[in-house]
């Protein structure tokens, strides 16, 4: 999203202005804003340039049509957004009404589902490919995963936390990314570093499987 939208910048108001009209022309966003109405084309010529805003002609009772503008569903993203406070309010329910367990339970679901949704593109590669593939999907969450050989295994390393916040309460989420691995590459999975632990990364030791092959559900539980 482009930096001039952060704040009570003057395109984020006429975003808002749009939000609540629906669709408006240069001359009424101009007299609802108090600005002129080149500025105001100016700021949606970037704003449709971004994707954030489209225009359409509209023929009135009278004269030539005038330019609507309305918002495009990538505008949405520009407004702010509460998924980590929704997640963390869900959770405190679900603690409250099952404890620990439930919320272990809960988890082990998720892990398992997103597995289910990766498993059949790895079906017939290596183990090295797998591992790409499954590493590329973690990213694809918002993280910066990395992998590294070391002499005891691959060395799977996330160092940002989409959901930091949410983990650093409830330590089931860090379970996750554990769980994926075992699941989806039937190797052993050990953390050594833990975001919920303040370490400044998590990381994750993954031992290759032996050679006459390991049963995804063998491997040993995540920590």
């Amino acid at each position: 999203m482009p930096a001039l939208i952060a704040g009570r910048s003057t395109r984020m108001e006429v975003l808002e202005f749009l939000r609540r009209k629906q669709a408006a022309s240069a001359e009424v966003i101009s007299a609802q804003l108090g600005i002129t109405p080149n500025a105001v084309r100016q700021h949606l010529a970037a704003l449709e340039k971004d994707g954030l805003v489209m225009s359409e002609p509209v023929q009135g009772k009278r004269g030539r049509p005038s330019l609507m503008f309305s918002l495009t569903d990538k505008a949405d993203a520009a407004f702010p957004k509460r998924y980590g406070q929704l997640a963390t309010m869900v959770l405190n329910e679900l603690a409250e009404m099952g404890g620990p367990a439930l919320l272990d339970e809960v988890f082990e679901r998720v892990a398992a589902r997103h597995a289910g949704a990766i498993e059949k593109q790895l079906t017939g590669l290596s183990f090295e490919e797998k591992l790409d593939r499954v590493v590329e999907s973690i990213r694809r969450a918002g993280t910066l995963a990395e992998q590294q050989e070391t002499e005891d295994g691959v060395r799977v390393t996330i160092h940002n936390c989409p959901f930091r916040n949410t983990a650093l309460k409830y330590p089931q989420v860090c379970t996750i990314t554990p769980r994926l691995l075992v699941k989806l590459l039937g190797a052993q999975v050990s953390q050594e570093a833990s975001i919920h632990r303040r370490d400044p990364y998590c990381s994750f030791l993954v031992q290759r499987a032996p050679a006459d092959g390991m049963a995804a559900g063998e491997s040993a539980e995540p920590q």
